[in-house]
């Protein structure tokens, strides 16, 4: 019964991330972003939380357009994994881009708060 309360607040979660970063909701992702995240792009560009936020806030960064699909969830005590494809209309230092990619976000559970510590990125192969 655990498992399944933490695959749907997971799935939740990740939802609002996406929502949160769509709408560059600085305060939203403040709350579920770890301090110590590392977030790896697909471009290989390694962003700590405050890097991350600081590109959304500035409006370096922009999420146009997002769609998930894929979706597998894992949940190994206090660890969530969740895997799925994520395609999406950014655009990075003033460039317009597609992105058609895989992630791994990796969210840790502390004092019963589930907040994103990883996220791994990498174009799909064709």
């Amino acid at each position: 019964m655990m498992q399944m309360t933490d695959t749907s607040t997971l799935e939740n979660l990740e939802e609002r991330r996406y929502a949160a970063m769509l709408n560059a909701d600085i305060s939203v992702l403040k709350d579920l972003l770890h301090d110590e995240l590392s977030y790896m792009h697909s471009t290989g560009e390694l962003e700590t939380k405050e890097s991350y936020i600081s590109g959304l806030r500035k409006g370096t960064s922009a999420y146009k357009k997002v769609r998930c699909s894929d979706r597998i969830i894992r949940v190994h005590n206090d660890i969530g994994l969740i895997f799925h494809r994520l395609e999406a209309d950014v655009v990075f230092q003033g460039n317009a881009r597609h992105l058609d990619n895989r992630l791994l976000a990796v969210w840790s559970r502390e004092i019963d708060q589930w907040r994103m510590i990883g996220l791994q990125s990498g174009p799909v192969v064709r």
